[in-house]
């Protein structure tokens, strides 16, 4: 019984701590984009002959601050 509490317990910790990815294709195919909680992707597609080109651009999105709203603040200051 005890494992199954626990179990429970942690199925709902993992459950409140999911984020939400939205991966969208474009109509042609060429770009992708994945959006997510800090920030946004776009993979552009290209195709020359043989060669195919992929480029990669990560935004953050808006009020993303690594280190916290108060900022850095060493010990003691």
């Amino acid at each position: 019984m005890r494992a199954l509490i626990c179990l429970g317990l942690l199925l709902a910790a993992t459950a409140a701590n999911a984020q939400t990815y939205t991966t969208t294709v474009s109509p042609d195919q060429r770009t992708v984009t994945t959006t997510g909680p800090t920030s946004t992707a776009t993979t552009q597609i290209s195709r020359n002959a043989n060669v195919v080109t992929r480029t990669t651009t990560i935004t953050p999105n808006s009020g993303y601050q690594p280190m916290g709203s108060a900022g850095y603040k060493p010990m003691g200051r």
